[in-house]
């Protein structure tokens, strides 16, 4: 008498069969994935803060460049009016401490009369570390503008 070996499953039934284990190997990995990226995302959070100048309430805005033109700035001031200078020469700072009852601060940069091309370069700096960097660069006619808001 001969034994009937068991065959593995053939038709609609392999094709169930593995699509189910193909299934469970997607769930474990998506399991895997998951759990990866919470204990990342818990380890990264949960760490001590290292920026000592997160709260911090003097911000430096700083300009630098090769502009000829006409530069003017207009700012916010520590009490939460508005400033507006002429720039006679870069680099140029300003550096003021807010007051507490401020939620945010911002400069807007603006010049004429020099060639296309030309650049001014605005940093931003909360506490002595650099929160925004942009570069503004004239147009065909010699201008520029350009924004940036501190948020407290």
């Amino acid at each position: 008498m001969k034994t009937k070996k068991s065959l593995p499953p053939s038709g609609a039934a392999a094709i169930a069969l593995d699509s189910g284990k193909k299934e469970t190997v997607r769930k474990n990995a998506l399991l895997k994935c998951t759990g990866l990226l919470l204990v990342l995302f818990l380890h990264f959070s949960c760490g001590k803060d290292t920026d000592n100048n997160n709260n911090s309430r003097v911000v430096t805005y700083e300009l630098t460049g090769n502009y000829t033109g006409t530069k003017f700035a207009s700012y916010t001031t520590s009490t939460g009016g508005t400033a507006n200078e002429t720039i006679t020469t870069l680099p140029w700072t300003k550096e003021i401490t807010y007051n507490s009852n401020l939620t945010a601060a911002s400069i807007a940069v603006s010049g004429n009369g020099g060639t296309s091309g030309q650049q001014v370069k605005v940093v931003i700096k909360k506490g002595g570390t650099i929160i925004s960097t942009t570069i503004a660069t004239a147009d065909n006619t010699g201008s520029f503008t350009r924004s940036a808001l501190v948020m407290f």
